[in-house]
């Protein structure tokens, strides 16, 4: 052994070699499988991936060491929303669009893309050495996936579990397409409270509105008070003359307006905010001639769209208001307004800006007609597995936040006006009917058209949906492959708090209904690792860290230098390239994987927010140092007992200690708090074999025992830290790997 740990070097070899083995136990009638939750293809990893994986890669290895056939299944996401955007910022730093090359052109540019990203994904995978069968390797635009996630689509559609219809939805004006409430972020700021004085029809009286949204005032359908506030309550059935547009409004009356907020006195602008839709819906208010009236009438239900998909002011706004941004309507609307004296005040208000989480672009609540899955059923028998014990969240308190989410489910908007993804398999005639089939040759033999020309629909699916598909179709489903078969349902699902419902729930509502069956039986449910000003890692906001830095002992100066730049510095990449081929000078060091597992595994605690320490890297990189010290100071003893016998007060305590410490282990893994299993680890090796034993061992020079129990602590040893046990195991027993 060499004097020096060089966690590089060991990890490199040992990585190579997992990445071209399978970890299988093929013979074994018990199975242990999991799902990649598959990393998007807009870069490299993070952070939040690594950390992920590595209780993965353990749970992998554990079961295996257990007997178990263990089966982890790899893959990426196209990400649609987010891979686009990547490859238009590139176009765009050489004044191209996805529009001057087409949609044939962009794609083959995303899909060069693809192949970039998918390559640095993959490799940092294998470097980590995660215990995968990369001949299983899926993306979710592959062929067979693409088929599976078409099946699904038909078949809730011809279930009547699929419709298109037109709705309010997320929209983001920068990257023109709605977006799933995930991928907005709330920035809370100080704005403005503005208090506008609607002309009460027939009536030298105003009744006065507060708002932070002015300029959508030309989508206003009502004015609501609360029916038991009796300022307004006299007013209610009356009608209020839309100023510079001068649409009759009604004043109704609902429960739901807050007489405290503002004046009492709500605007509702059904076309543009999400409750206020709701209200809208609620009395089915819509325009007839220059008046809003409210029927009974489901159907009669019309909300007013002010604005295009850029977000400026479209013909249903007069001038001089209309064809201008939506923030340079606010401006003019509130000059207007004071000029007539139509402007009460304005106040200063704390308001939740929504914004596009990729684009930044604040976003805009707005009609268009999208296709929707009806989730009602599917969410009532999901929640019957969760209730009956079929699927358990670790820890078990995340039942409660899935719940919530599910039992106030809304119908799933599944369509996204970009170009990458799965294309929506629908076809329209010249008359606006629409054909849903796997195919058009397929929609022309169904419904038995003639020679029409048929168009398929732009829009593609949302990412969600596909990977809503991952458990099953990533091991061949439709089809009833042999790892189908074998390994679904999965064991246990390794994910976020923060997609419990966007993917988690989804998955289980999908796998029930596709498969009759639950997609996983555990859901270790993790929390986020932060960056240094608490915030998520993101790649879209620059402040992610990739795991390859810190194997490789990139400093946490170079790393905050390497972010404020956006881009890898010439001498970090030197410093990178040097490591990576084991060119570095003597005295820096790596800190290497195992170090950075161990610390991962001690941060799994059941906080929602994990801050990422240097410190506790640096310490399990020394403990792994401990470990190298201790191997080769044994390995300089004598070869000893072949198997642990114990002679003295020492190896018997030992050994009861080491039995102790196995069983507390065992039941932190089962109960899956790796933190508390990873210091039993430590404390164990560290203070009562090296400090404890080893020393008296060499005292008494009863050494035959060091051996044996070496062995079998590595063994346990091995899930956490697992390159430098394979290393010294092979090293100082004949080559044998640790199974």
């Amino acid at each position: 052994m060499d004097k020096q740990y060089h966690p590089t070097e060991i990890e490199e070899k040992w990585a190579k070699i997992w990445s071209e083995r399978k970890v299988k136990n093929e013979s074994s009638t018990e199975s242990f499988s999991q799902v990649i939750p598959p990393p998007n293809v807009t870069g490299t990893l993070h952070m939040g991936h690594s950390f992920q994986y590595a209780i993965m890669d353990f749970y992998t290895r554990y079961n295996h060491m257990a007997g178990k056939d263990s089966y982890w299944q790899v893959g990426s996401d196209h990400a649609g929303i987010a891979t686009q955007m990547v490859v238009e910022n590139n176009l765009a730093k050489k004044d191209i669009t996805r529009k001057d090359l087409g949609r044939e052109k962009f794609l083959e540019e995303v899909w060069s893309w693809k192949d970039y990203s998918e390559e640095k994904i993959t490799s940092q995978i294998k470097r980590l050495g995660n215990t995968v069968d990369w001949n299983k390797y899926r993306f979710t635009l592959d062929d067979d996936f693409n088929e599976a996630v078409i099946k699904a689509f038909v078949e809730l559609h011809r279930k009547g579990k699929i419709y298109r219809g037109y709705r309010l939805v997320n929209w983001d004006p920068s990257l023109k397409t709605a977006v799933s409430d995930l991928e907005v972020v709330r920035q809370e700021k100080d704005g403005l409270l503005w208090h506008i004085k609607y002309p009460i029809e027939g009536s030298e009286d105003f009744i006065t509105v507060a708002t932070t949204r002015p300029e959508t005032m030309f989508g206003d359908m009502a004015i609501a008070v609360n029916p038991e506030d009796n300022r307004y309550t006299h007013l209610i059935g009356k009608n209020i003359i839309l100023p510079f547009v001068g649409r009759k409004i009604p004043i109704i009356g609902d429960s739901y307006v807050d007489m405290e907020f503002g004046t009492g006195c709500l605007k509702i602008t059904p076309g543009h905010d999400f409750n206020d839709y709701e209200i809208g819906k609620k009395y089915s208010l819509h325009e007839v001639d220059g008046q809003v009236k409210s029927s009974d009438v489901d159907s009669d239900f019309e909300p007013i769209n002010i604005f295009n998909d850029d977000a400026w002011t479209n013909d249903n706004v007069p001038a001089p208001f209309n064809n201008l941004d939506r923030f340079k309507v606010r401006k003019l609307v509130v000059e207007k307004l004071t000029e007539l004296s139509l402007l009460e005040k304005e106040e200063k208000h704390h308001i939740s800006v929504p914004r596009g989480e990729r684009s930044n672009v604040v976003i805009e609540p707005k009609l268009s007609h999208q296709w929707y899955v009806k989730t009602s059923e599917m969410a009532a028998r999901a929640n019957e597995a969760v209730n009956n014990g079929e699927v358990k969240f670790h820890p078990q308190n995340w039942d409660k936040t899935y719940f919530n989410w599910m039992d106030n489910i809304q119908d799933w908007c599944i369509s996204r006006q970009i170009w990458w993804g799965h294309r929506i398999p629908a076809w329209y005639d010249a008359e606006g009917n629409v054909y849903v089939g796997h195919s058009e040759e397929e929609v022309r033999t169904q419904y038995k058209l003639d020679n029409r020309e048929l168009k398929q629909d732009d829009d593609v699916l949302d990412t969600w949906f596909s990977s809503s598909l991952w458990p099953f179709a990533s091991m061949g489903w439709p089809n009833e492959t042999d790892d189908f078969k074998k390994h679904f349902p999965t064991s246990l699902l390794v994910t976020g708090f923060d997609i419990i419902f966007f993917w988690v729930a989804r998955m289980m509502m999908m796998s029930l209904e596709f498969t009759d069956q639950i997609p996983f039986k555990d859901v270790y449910v993790t929390g986020l690792i932060r960056d240094e000003n608490g915030q998520k890692m993101s790649k879209s906001k620059g402040n992610v860290i990739d795991p390859l830095d810190l194997i490789y002992g990139i400093s946490q100066d170079e790393l905050v230098e390497k972010r404020t730049a956006n881009l890898m510095q010439e001498k970090i990449a030197q410093k990178i390239e040097r490591k990576t081929r084991n060119q570095f000078p003597k005295g820096i060091e790596s800190y290497g994987t195992d170090a950075l597992r161990m610390t991962f595994f001690s941060l799994a605690t059941h906080t929602k927010d994990i801050s990422f320490e240097f410190g506790r890297l640096k310490g399990y990189r020394n403990f792994c140092t401990k470990v190298w010290n201790a191997a080769r100071f044994i390995n300089g003893y004598p070869l000893g007992n072949e198997s642990f016998d114990p002679k003295t007060d020492s190896d018997k305590l030992i050994m009861d200690e080491f039995q102790k410490t196995k069983n507390k282990i065992q039941k932190n893994i089962e109960d899956y708090r790796l933190d508390f299993a990873i210091n039993e680890v430590y404390e164990f090796f560290w203070s009562k074999f090296c400090d404890v034993y080893i020393e008296e061992c060499k005292k008494s020079g009863e050494t035959d025992n060091l051996r044996p129990i070496l062995k079998e602590i590595l063994v346990m040893m091995h899930p956490f830290a697992p390159f430098i046990t394979e290393e010294i195991h092979t090293l100082l027993f004949k080559n044998q790997i640790i199974e």
